[in-house]
């Protein structure tokens, strides 16, 4: 069981426009996932379920109790939804609900309480929390472990170093550090909750040797906000245009720079990729400014989606203007590409586009 889907799905619903809130209450919708033939209606449920806000005990009780007997991704993001929608305002009412789970045997139990403190803020579930992250990691990843057991108590230790990453910021970095050192995947939550003081660390492991790379890729790679991201972007921009960089950390940060970079800036890459003369600084810099999604990219993306060497490269280019601009503005390249590419898959996938659009 992939515990750490929970957390992934709460920190998805986190950033979900506000919907309509529904109309019945959770446990309403808890007996009509149970009972309901119907399964439009059983989706409809959880729908309902997961644009819910939380606020008595019974609710808790509710989406715990679907939480536990389906593991399943659907009725997980759905519950992590209403959970990521706890009121923190609320914790004097319901952060005993979730101490309780923590204090529980099972991983499931463990989990659900972790996420329900996080998001009330329970400062009684801290100390808890953090006995939990300060366990050693008895197996670098958790495919290592042969007991379902141990998998599950080894995601329920990353998802409390998750909760205090978001929680202590800063704080937690040298635990964060400390738990990467022994479960190289750590390294993921300090990019993510953490970039700013981990690029530097990341940067040293991609250096060393080949799990120290794992922890710096696992760090490069991690989806930090843009905001993160901005502070560190004259490093960005440096390791991107330095061709002694490592390729696959350039590539990393490269992605990364085209994300955290202005429209003036946008501009700048252009210019530099114009006067660059080193093949993959060139292929890094097309990189960041196809990352950007800017619309000051998209003669570049023509020309790609043209003259590129590889097929593939050609191919995903056209892929991306017709994302960018919509398939009827995007209509004369397709028609470029079906009739005109090099490839004769390419040639075929663009015909397959054209007629889809029309």
């Amino acid at each position: 069981m992939k515990t750490a889907l929970a957390l992934l799905a709460m920190l998805a619903m986190l950033h979900c426009p506000a919907l309509a809130a529904p109309e019945r209450g959770l446990p309403e919708l808890h007996r009509t996932f149970l009972e309901e033939l119907d399964p439009a209606k059983r989706v409809q449920a959880l729908d309902e379920m997961s644009r819910s806000v939380p606020k008595t005990k019974r609710d808790i009780q509710a989406l715990f109790d679907l939480f536990s007997r389906f593991p399943t991704a659907q009725v997980r993001t759905a519950v992590m939804g209403a959970v990521s929608r706890l009121d923190p305002r609320s914790v004097g009412t319901l952060e005993n609900a979730f101490l309780e789970y923590l204090k529980e045997p099972e991983p499931e139990s463990v989990l659900f309480g972790i996420n329900g403190a996080l998001r009330l803020r329970s400062s009684l579930a801290l100390p808890v929390i953090r006995g939990i992250a300060e366990k050693p990691f008895k197996h670098k990843n958790p495919q290592d472990a042969q007991v379902l057991s141990e998998r599950n108590e080894w995601w329920t230790q990353y998802e409390a170093l998750s909760a205090l990453a978001q929680w202590e910021g800063p704080k937690a970095y040298s635990l964060l550090k400390s738990r990467a050192e022994q479960a190289p995947q750590v390294a993921r939550l300090m990019g993510t909750f953490l970039w700013e003081k981990t690029l530097p660390q990341a940067l040293s492991w991609a250096g060393r040797g080949a799990t120290d790379r794992e922890r710096a890729m696992q760090a490069l790679k991690a989806p930090a906000d843009v905001q993160s991201l901005r502070l560190t972007r004259p490093i960005l921009l440096q390791k991107v245009l330095d061709a002694k960089t490592d390729r696959d950390v350039r590539h990393e940060l490269a992605l990364k720079l085209g994300l955290c970079s202005t429209p003036e800036e946008i501009s700048g890459l252009l210019a530099e990729y114009e006067g660059a003369k080193d093949p993959d600084t060139k292929l890094m810099l097309s990189a960041s400014l196809f990352t950007s999604r800017s619309p000051q990219v998209i003669p570049l993306l023509r020309r790609h989606a043209q003259e590129a060497p590889e097929a593939r490269t050609r191919l995903g280019a056209l892929v991306q203007l017709i994302d960018m601009l919509g398939p009827e503005p995007a209509r004369a390249d397709l028609e470029w590409s079906a009739k005109n590419d090099p490839d004769a898959e390419n040639r075929k996938e663009a015909s397959a586009l054209l007629e889809e659009k029309r």
